[in-house]
């Protein structure tokens, strides 16, 4: 029995009013884009995570990196933390073991600390995790007074240093630069309209956060700027929804982009020169590297993890990935017999390759009509089953058991799919999460 006065139920901030800050806020810094957008690139040249001295660690090895991973999106979802804390998270601890060496069984400890540290940085106070519910997700393999001295330790090593370009922010970024934007403004007050492009910027978000979600997995990732994956998730995004304004505007900056010519006098350590999205400028590399990282994440999907397709399918991004990679399955079967050549490591080679009409392609940057090349074989067949997955023996998880949950088998022909109108403000209804 509690004694003293009754304590009043807080009262919940009207949604009404939220919005509606929300959107002077945008207006505001409006005046700032430009300035935000130069730090930014700054901040990317400079903070990356170096995934070669990732590469010297003892004890933790690339193939434990998907478990910790499954591990840490559980518990994002289970706290309802914002979506840039979990990027935050993983880019405190690419940073905190490319400087430290951290042994196996501190492994976890290091990315619960970083969550922790990433939801006081980002998220609200009453989401923020206790230290109690730390422990006890860890399943008491750590006291509390551990995540207090890691968390120490972590910031010390960082330097206090926590700003980077996330690939959240870059994804807001570049579905902002190409022109998918909404008016935040309350339902109550909206227009037929404007629902619809609200909608619309929804169904880009989850599929573009879904690509980057899925690019934390794999090492190659590191190696390449937060702007590029976040551009290509977002061109994916577009191609996979039927909304050109991702290509269009990609090819209005390639024809603005300044010829390799004038950028040669430039001093080495001048400020790099922000075009749209792209942080670290716009020039052929970086047009090779955006190819190269949308294939890579379209073979990513190939063997999607269990627990990206728990958390996207009830979104409605996987039944939109499934009906993108039967419209494009001769191109996808291309992707997956040139695996070689994709993976090389010098990027411009791929643009003398069929594989970068391909990429152009899928990602509708090229030619719509194009034909399919000649490495493609007329024999119908079938796209092996997902081969068994990290997430299937989820060492980090708080469940019991998981069951295997592999992608349906995809048939290597045309199917009857069109792109979903812009028009009709029900299209995106697979997005709405289940029960509401």
């Amino acid at each position: 029995m509690k004694y003293g006065p009754p304590q009043a139920k807080p009262r919940q901030y009207p949604y009404t009013l939220e919005v509606l800050e929300s959107q002077a806020n945008k207006k505001l810094m409006a005046e700032y884009r430009a300035d935000n957008k130069q730090w930014l690139a700054v901040l990317e040249a400079q903070l990356a995570p170096n995934a070669q001295m990732i590469d010297l660690q003892p004890e933790v090895q690339w193939y434990m990196r998907p478990y910790l991973l499954d591990f840490l999106i559980e518990l994002h979802q289970s706290f309802r933390l914002q979506p840039a804390t979990l990027f935050l998270c993983i880019n405190i601890i690419d940073r905190y073991c490319a400087k430290r060496i951290v042994f196996k069984r501190h492994y976890q400890l290091v990315g619960c600390t970083a969550l922790w540290i990433a939801g006081k940085y980002e998220d609200k106070k009453l989401r923020v995790p206790t230290l109690r519910e730390l422990a006890i997700m860890c399943r008491h393999a750590y006291d509390e007074e551990m995540f207090v001295q890691m968390e120490m330790h972590i910031l010390a090593t960082l330097e206090w240093s926590l700003s980077h370009p996330l690939l959240e922010e870059c994804l807001q970024l570049a579905i902002a630069e190409t022109g998918v934007t909404a008016h935040s403004t309350p339902c109550k007050y909206n227009r037929p309209s404007l629902a619809t492009d609200l909608l619309k910027v929804l169904a880009v978000t989850a599929v573009g956060r879904f690509f980057c979600e899925l690019a934390l997995y794999d090492r190659y990732f590191l190696t390449v700027p937060m702007s590029l994956i976040a551009i290509a998730a977002n061109l994916l995004a577009c191609s996979m929804l039927g909304v050109d304004a991702a290509a269009s505007n990609l090819r209005t900056l390639l024809t603005q982009a300044p010829p390799q010519d004038s950028l040669a006098g430039l001093e080495e350590n001048m400020a790099p020169l922000v075009q749209g999205a792209f942080l670290l400028g716009l020039d052929g590399t970086s047009l090779n590297q955006l190819r190269k990282i949308a294939l890579v994440l379209i073979l990513q999907t190939t063997s999607l993890l269990e627990v990206l397709q728990r958390k996207y399918e009830a979104l409605g991004v996987i039944p939109v990935l499934h009906n993108y990679t039967n419209k494009h399955a001769l191109l996808i079967k291309a992707v997956i017999e040139h695996l070689p050549a994709i993976l090389a490591d010098e990027p411009n080679a791929l643009a003398a390759s069929e594989v970068a009409r391909v990429a152009d392609v899928l990602l509708q940057i090229g030619q719509e009509d194009l034909k399919p090349p000649q490495m493609f074989s007329s024999s119908q067949a079938l796209l092996p089953l997902t081969p068994p997955s990290a997430s299937q023996l989820l060492v980090f998880s708080h469940h019991a058991s998981s069951s295997a949950y592999s992608t349906p088998i995809m048939h290597l022909g045309q199917f009857g799919y069109s792109p979903m109108p812009t028009s009709d403000p029900a299209w995106l209804s697979p997005l709405v999460p289940k029960g509401h």
